[in-house]
C-alpha cells in the first residue's frame, strides 16, 4: 500500500491510498472517504504490454481540485503501466468502464495529456 498526501486547489491536504495491486485508489480527507477509482489489471500474452483499465470513477466530493489528474499520472508512475478507459458512445461495459457524466469529459481531458490511453476503436469486452 502506498499513501500519500496531496495538496489540493482548495488548499486543503487528502491523503490518497494506493493499494498493491494497482486496481484501487481512495481518496480521504481526514477519516472521511472522498471517492474512488477502481481498475482492472488486464494481463497479456507479454508482461510489458499489460495495462491498467479505468472502471469506476467517483471523486464527486473532490472534483475539480486536481485529485483525478494527480491519481491518475501517480498510478501511472507507480505501476509503470498504461491505463485505459472506456467510452460514453451511450453502450454498458458489463466491467463498469463505460463513462458517464463527469466521466467522460475527464476522461477526454486525461486523454488529450496523453495519462490515459486513447478510446478503444473496437469493444473489448
Amino acid at each position: 500500500m502506498c499513501k500519500i498526501n496531496f495538496k489540493a486547489k482548495n488548499s486543503k491536504v487528502y491523503n490518497i491510498i494506493f493499494d498493491d495491486s494497482g486496481e484501487e485508489i481512495t481518496v480521504y480527507l481526514g477519516d472521511d472517504k472522498q471517492g474512488f477509482i477502481s481498475l482492472n489489471k488486464v494481463e497479456t500474452d507479454n508482461p510489458k504490454d499489460d495495462y491498467f483499465r479505468i472502471t469506476h470513477l467517483n471523486l464527486d466530493k473532490c472534483k475539480r481540485q486536481g485529485i483525478g489528474t494527480y491519481c491518475l499520472e501517480k498510478h501511472k508512475e507507480l505501476f509503470n503501466s498504461i491505463l485505459t478507459a472506456g467510452s460514453s458512445d451511450g453502450q454498458k461495459c458489463d466491467d463498469g468502464s463505460h463513462l458517464t457524466g463527469d466521466g467522460a469529459p475527464f476522461i477526454g481531458k486525461m486523454r488529450e495529456q496523453n495519462i490515459v490511453g486513447p478510446e478503444p476503436e473496437y469493444d473489448e469486452y
